[in-house]
């Protein structure tokens, strides 16, 4: 059966006011469950009976928007009635989620389907990590069924190198590619995220959005890109402008020159994208790739299990334990943040953990106010590397997960310590974060929207 696209837009958007209407959250619930399952998950609130019949398929099934199973090049199964958005990014692993939502965001503004990539190397990760895929870390089942809608990874695409392989990033069919470059236009060379662009095995060339689309349009340095603008230029109907009336940016290491992509839009990165009232708008409760994309997705199951793992372990509970008990989770960013200190410092130049105690006691009193709650366990993350320094966090009575004691990088991979750091930090019911790192701050919207928890920052330029 083949829905034209008006039946397709009726159910959806029937389905998608059910889902509205029921959409229900945990806030507050201490101690917590293990399974931390929001009640939107169930089948009964979130899938409709349409849905159900196992003769039909939900609207936001990735078969609607596919020909068939994975092909050895991606045209061969992308729809001739369907437009579709990708991106890539090279950073870490926070900044390549926040980089995907916001490409989430923007398919949901220009009426495309998104293409996830998987979470490839860079900052923080060496290469031999190899990559992982989205859905191996979120839930994209759940996703697809809130917003209503398919969203594709690349593997179900394309037939890609195994992400389990020792070489990933050798793909045996190369795709030529136009992509648009949101990099700034006093930059002479576009973002090419290597890793990931060989995994997909692409040859990329770019070319530069709109000037019109960026922040501020009259300044070369700007880095900030509008959603609103950045839709308007990519939508599949009426354009703002033609995409090959543009000069080309870059061209692929192979050497091609194609204007950007009309069935596939593609960028070298969407970290900067704004709705245009604010820069870095993550910073905000109310940003709306968060609201609308981030706060939907929720670790897999597997992922949420081994998190529990840890935390279990770490606060000296036994694996038979229904319930984990509230706690306070901080972390404390330190190495690249000794940048922020003079050339002749060192990291004793960054806040003392005694700032960072000061503001828990600001976070007890508050749940203590909001909650009646006073946990007792403080649970500490930090890529610090000091001995003196988790001396001093033993010594206040802070825990930690031990990363080298459980030989996490030995038995799960490189990915896996700052992942069960991020897995353990969203069950906390207070946070105390560093100010300006995007890990603290995802963890913050988390603990505050995920649980309806209490948090604070300490500056690491004004705060010491």
């Amino acid at each position: 059966m083949v829905l034209s696209r008006a039946k397709f837009t009726l159910i959806a958007s029937t389905v998608l006011l059910i889902s509205v209407s029921s959409t229900v959250y945990f806030h507050g619930l201490w101690p917590r469950p293990r399974r931390r399952v929001p009640l939107e998950l169930s089948p009964d609130l979130s899938v409709p009976s349409l849905c159900r019949d196992t003769n039909s398929i939900a609207p936001w099934d990735t078969s609607w928007v596919r020909k068939g199973p994975p092909t050895e090049r991606f045209r061969d199964n992308l729809r001739n009635d369907t437009s579709y958005i990708t991106t890539w990014s090279n950073a870490g692993f926070t900044n390549q989620f926040m980089n995907y939502v916001n490409m989430i965001y923007l398919g949901t503004l220009s009426d495309r389907v998104p293409i996830l990539p998987p979470f490839a190397p860079d900052h923080h990760i060496s290469s031999s990590a190899g990559v992982i895929p989205f859905a191996d870390i979120f839930d994209l089942s759940h996703l697809r069924r809130v917003l209503q809608t398919p969203i594709l990874e690349w593997r179900d695409v394309k037939t890609l190198p195994s992400h389990l392989s020792s070489d990933p990033y050798s793909a045996t069919e190369i795709e030529d590619l136009g992509c648009w470059s949101t990099r700034e236009e006093s930059s002479s060379e576009p973002i090419r995220a290597e890793n990931v662009v060989h995994h997909l095995g692409l040859d990329v060339s770019y070319t530069r959005v709109p000037s019109q689309t960026r922040f501020k349009p009259k300044d070369p340095n700007e880095p900030h890109v509008v959603f609103s603008q950045l839709a308007a230029s990519v939508f599949p109907v009426d354009p703002i402008k033609p995409p090959d009336a543009l000069p080309n940016f870059a061209p692929s290491p192979l050497g091609h020159n194609l204007p950007p992509d009309v069935s596939l839009t593609c960028y070298d990165r969407l970290y900067y994208a704004t709705s245009g009232v604010d820069v870095y708008e993550w910073r905000f409760s109310w940003s709306p790739a968060w609201r609308t994309i981030a706060r939907h997705l929720r670790f897999t199951e597997s992922v949420s299990r081994l998190g529990e793992e840890y935390l279990l372990k770490t606060l000296g509970l036994g694996p038979a334990w229904d319930e984990l008990p509230p706690f306070i989770a901080v972390h404390v960013r330190r190495g690249d943040f000794a940048n922020f200190c003079s050339e002749d410092s060192n990291t004793d130049c960054l806040p003392p953990l005694s700032v960072y105690e000061e503001r828990v006691e600001d976070v007890k009193t508050e749940l203590m106010s909001k909650l009646g709650l006073v946990p007792e366990n403080v649970l500490l993350m930090s890529d610090e590397k000091s001995p003196l320094f988790w001396e001093e966090v033993r010594s206040m009575g802070w825990l930690h997960i031990n990363h080298t004691q459980e030989r996490t990088i030995e038995r799960f991979g490189e990915w896996y310590p700052p992942l069960i750091d991020i897995v353990a930090q969203s069950y906390a019911v207070g946070f105390v974060g560093t100010e300006d790192s995007t890990f603290s701050l995802i963890s913050q919207r988390r603990v505050e929207d995920w649980n309806g928890g209490v948090s604070r920052t300490v500056h690491v330029r004004k705060d010491f």
